[in-house]
C-alpha cells in the first residue's frame, strides 16, 4: 500500500535454478531461488499509477554436489598451514634481526 496519491510499486523478481544432490534414495531436486527488489515509482498526475511485476529468468542454473574428502587432502592442508606459518615468523625474525644490527652498527 502507498502512502501518497500516484506513486506505485515495482517489483523485480530474478529466478534462479538451483539443482541440489540427491538425498537418500531421492532423486535430485529442481528448487527455484528468487531475488527480489522493490522499488517506490512516482507518477505525474494525468498519468495512472500501477503495480509492474518484472520476471527475470536467469540462463545459468546453480548446481551443488557434494564430494568427500581424503584424510590425505586434511594432512596436506595442515603441513601447508604449518610451513606458511613458519616461513612468515623466519621473515619476521630476519626483518628484526636486521634493523637491530643496523642499529647497533649506528651506535658504535
Amino acid at each position: 500500500v502507498t502512502e501518497g496519491l500516484h506513486e506505485a510499486y515495482h517489483h523485480h523478481l530474478k529466478v534462479i535454478t538451483t539443482d541440489l544432490p540427491k538425498i537418500g534414495n531421492n532423486k535430485n531436486l529442481k528448487t527455484y531461488q528468487i531475488i527480489q527488489n522493490s522499488q517506490l515509482s512516482y507518477y505525474l498526475n494525468d498519468v495512472v499509477p500501477e503495480a509492474k511485476f518484472i520476471y527475470d529468468l536467469s540462463p545459468i542454473a546453480v548446481s551443488y554436489s557434494k564430494k568427500g574428502r581424503h584424510w590425505y587432502d586434511y594432512a596436506t592442508s595442515l603441513m601447508a598451514i604449518i610451513g606458511g606459518t613458519f616461513t612468515v615468523v623466519g621473515m619476521m625474525e630476519s626483518g628484526i634481526n636486521a634493523a637491530v644490527s643496523k642499529r647497533r652498527q649506528y651506535r658504535r
